[in-house]
């Protein structure tokens, strides 16, 4: 292989790389916010947080080689006071700045400043040729005494603070780690399309000309976060073979096989001329891995049955499965309890016990589910979307649900996910 030459000089690795730090320490302070503070990238410093309470400026510095000391502290920490100083008083009161970044070795005190801290910082030498031709260091100021009173510099240094993060890896796996956190999801998740689409969003932002442009709430994060799931999973449909897909996608989200105190609902999209024998075999699997009806030994304070939805489906299609549910020996119950019944979301709930081998919970459609579901008390619902087309937008509510989108390109698929 030929030797690739490179002109060290030139290498842009370590600004790229803080550019990427930056963006990520962005990321991780959109997550930390409430959902309407407002977060502006490169606004007056690399990015400001508006508060109802106080407005935080931060610069962010990535400085692998470089050990932080007085003479490095000094740049930013002048360029943030003269900020400061350039307000008027009473604007002073609520802000706040911010030195976040990561130095090969720190070598000076990271606690609050104090006046005399600050004015040493401050002080710069220079030579200086004297009437003798002799060259002496003399120190002096970059501040002006006259405009930075002793109060003025105490009123700044209390709103001062040095936050010391870690190396660029292990800081990228702390903001993964927080997207995890933050949406709800597994590791797998935020680090194979959550984190991604997150970051992305960050910088796209951070492109915009106009400052307004470059203003984000967690709020906006998670809405562009709404549909990531489905997007890289109809993707991995598309890569994969079918039980590749369904290898994949079962480590993903039905390994663990203990069931105790989580509900599960399978809401299944079916087509218009679905076949009833492929979707009660569908159904028969889901009831086989997910319901404790054939548990013998199990207490019935701790059985579990799934809720399953037919998507899209018509009346005679879901009066076609339940027959042949039935028909085969799936004890299942529905809303009505009896001929001519009301829809009763009670009766969805009817216990499982070793007499009454409940194995499916059957709702007609997404409006029963959510009816029933809205009284499953503290319990979390794991909600399964397995979608041909397009995802459903669901907005549980009245009950804790994570909902997982899952697409499918035949129905038969869902027995080999789960």
């Amino acid at each position: 292989m030929t030797d690739i030459e490179v002109d060290k000089t030139r290498e842009a690795t370590a600004s790229i790389r803080g550019y990427l730090y930056q963006l990520d320490a962005v990321l991780l302070q959109i997550l930390d916010a409430d959902l309407d503070d407002q977060i502006i990238i490169e606004g007056i410093e690399d990015f400001d947080r508006y508060s109802d309470e106080e407005i935080t400026y931060s610069q962010v510095k990535y400085y692998a080689g470089k050990d932080l000391t007085n003479s490095v502290l000094r740049e930013p920490l002048y360029k943030l006071f003269q900020h400061f100083l350039g307000l008027e008083e009473n604007a002073r009161k609520n802000r706040k700045y911010v030195l976040y970044g990561f130095y090969a070795e720190v070598r000076i005190s990271t606690e609050e400043l104090s006046v005399d801290g600050f004015k040493r910082i401050m002080e710069v030498g220079e030579y200086v040729t004297d009437v003798a031709g002799v060259k002496r260091l003399q120190k002096k100021s970059l501040i002006d005494q006259a405009a930075a009173s002793d109060s003025v510099i105490e009123e700044f240094c209390k709103g001062f603070s040095i936050v010391l993060s870690t190396e660029f890896f292990k800081h990228r796996a702390s903001v993964i780690a927080a997207v995890k956190k933050a949406q709800g999801v597994t590791l797998l998740e935020a680090e194979g399309f959550q984190y991604p689409r997150a970051f992305a969003f960050v910088a796209t932002i951070a492109t915009k000309a106009n400052h307004l442009q470059r203003t984000t709430t967690r709020r906006a994060l998670q809405e562009h976060l709404k549909g990531t799931q489905a997007i890289y999973h109809r993707w991995l449909l598309r890569e994969k073979e079918s039980s590749e897909y369904g290898s994949f996608m079962r480590r993903l989200y039905f390994s663990p096989n203990n069931s105790a105190g989580v509900v599960r609902a399978f809401i299944v999209e079916v087509a218009p001329n679905g076949d009833s024998a492929v979707i009660c075999d569908q159904l028969r699997e889901m009831a086989r891995k997910w319901s404790s009806a054939k548990n013998k030994s199990m207490p019935n304070s701790d059985r579990y049955a799934p809720f399953v939805v037919l998507r899209n489906s018509s009346a005679d299609l879901i009066s076609q499965v339940k027959n042949a549910l039935f028909d085969t020996g799936i004890d299942f119950v529905d809303g009505y309890p009896y001929y001519g019944s009301a829809f009763r979301a009670e009766h969805l709930h009817t216990a499982q016990t070793r007499e009454r081998q409940i194995a499916i919970r059957f709702a007609d459609d997404v409006d029963q589910l959510l009816d029933a579901l809205a009284s499953i008390g503290r319990k979390i619902c794991h909600v399964y979307d397995f979608f041909l087309e397009r995802p459903l937008a669901l907005e549980p509510t009245g009950f804790k649900a994570r909902i997982f989108s899952i697409p499918v390109d035949d129905i038969s698929t869902i027995k080999k996910i789960i």
